[in-house]
């Protein structure tokens, strides 16, 4: 966990991490898989090792990124940050 001033954050550099590989579960696809989605849907090129660090919170996501995953894994962006469903 990351410390900010003393406190303990819930979260290391991205919030969606825990959410992209719950979504990613769900339907059964693999990090290759996802990376190879990626790639060939949206022109993003993201290594499995990449995907694995910000799964594990480690590295930060881009919106481009946030956005495309949401695409490929079929759950909202406002899942992927918050968890539900938000009204923008």
């Amino acid at each position: 966990m990351s410390r900010v001033k003393g406190k303990e954050r819930k979260y290391g550099t991205n919030i969606s991490g825990s959410r992209i590989k719950e979504a990613r579960s769900r339907r059964q696809i693999g990090q290759s898989e996802l990376v190879a989605a990626l790639e060939v849907e949206h022109r993003i090129k993201l290594h499995r090792s990449a995907l694995g660090l910000i799964e594990q919170q480690k590295r930060s996501v881009s919106d481009i990124e946030l956005v495309a995953i949401s695409k490929v894994l079929e759950v909202s962006v406002q899942w992927l940050l918050f968890g539900e469903e938000k009204d923008v």
